[in-house]
């Protein structure tokens, strides 16, 4: 599991809360967050009695400078206008392009999620043209796909019983067989037996030695969670509420245009001493495709072979 938490932020003075917008991040994260919440409506963000009232106004009272990640969120609903790329994939795709990332086109994009969505019957009616345009512009050469095959499942710490919590169902799934050459197993070191139920997004360097950013978060591989275009592109359909953090390497030192990927999963450290910049990835790279003999794990699909316990697999 990766979770990211924020620096300790400082509660405001008197004095500076009167100057409320000289204490945002330079992501703008206070104010993103805020806007995200208030998404929720009115009925929950302006009554006195709710509880997202109460942690709004808390949000005003302290020091957000520290923070260095870039607030990437859905919101359910249609987005035209000046909202099209405030969330979901475009909203990914404005930030990405705004930030000037040097990124090279041979380097792939890698999604690693646990449920997948309806992607439409061709992989460039959303996936390799409107979703991978925000996440890599002009391209990546590859699009690289996490997603634990049936044998991952079968031998996971939990058995079968860990594909419960991978909602990929055989009514989607026959919909796009496309989606299978672009598949890839999970293997996560120590961590390979645990299901994951993290989601991440991020592009890396052909040798899997660098990343250009990440983006850790609660959007699944779905038209749902980041939007789909409506209307010549001219609005944007977001079905569900997804909240996500960027970490972007010119957040963390302006010269850097990549961060180095941490070696068999050692350790962070606050303070490398290498002038590098160092950032733990959740799997192994570069991730290894599906072979032939592989299928993605779908949850509604019975199996005979029996899991580490002994159970077989039949969905009620």
């Amino acid at each position: 599991m990766r979770i990211w938490i924020s620096p300790k932020l400082k509660l405001l003075s008197t004095e500076q809360l009167k100057h409320l917008n000289d204490t945002d991040s330079r992501t703008n994260f206070r104010a993103d967050l805020l806007e995200y919440l208030k998404s929720y409506g009115r009925d929950l963000t302006q009554s006195t009695s709710s509880p997202l009232f109460e942690w709004i106004n808390c949000l005003h009272s302290y020091d957000f400078r520290p923070i260095k990640v870039v607030l990437i969120a859905s919101v359910s609903g249609r987005h035209v206008g000046e909202s099209l790329n405030k969330f979901g994939h475009t909203r990914l795709g404005e930030v990405l392009r705004t930030c000037n990332s040097q990124i090279p086109s041979s380097w792939p994009v890698i999604g690693q999620f646990s449920s997948i969505g309806s992607l439409g019957l061709k992989p460039t009616d959303w996936f390799t043209t409107e979703w991978s345009s925000s996440l890599a512009g002009r391209g990546a050469r590859g699009l690289r796909m996490i997603y634990p095959c049936v044998e991952d499942v079968r031998n996971s710490l939990e058995g079968y019983f860990a594909g419960g919590c991978l909602p990929y169902t055989k009514k989607t799934a026959e919909k796009q067989p496309w989606l299978c050459q672009f598949f890839y197993r999970w293997h996560a070191f120590e961590h390979s037996r645990c299901a994951p139920h993290i989601k991440s997004y991020t592009r890396i360097s052909p040798d899997g030695q660098q990343i250009g950013w990440f983006l850790l978060t609660s959007a699944n591989l779905s038209k749902a969670a980041w939007g789909a275009y409506e209307k010549s592109k001219t609005q944007l359909m977001i079905r569900s509420y997804e909240l996500g953090v960027l970490f972007l390497p010119t957040n963390y030192k302006e010269s850097a245009h990549s961060f180095e990927v941490l070696k068999n999963n050692a350790k962070y450290s606050q303070s490398p001493t290498d002038g590098l910049l160092p950032f733990p990835i959740p799997y192994e790279l570069p991730p290894l495709k599906y072979q032939s003999n592989d299928e993605p794990w779908i949850l509604d699909k019975p199996h005979s072979l029996p899991d580490i316990f002994g159970h077989i697999w039949e969905p009620s």
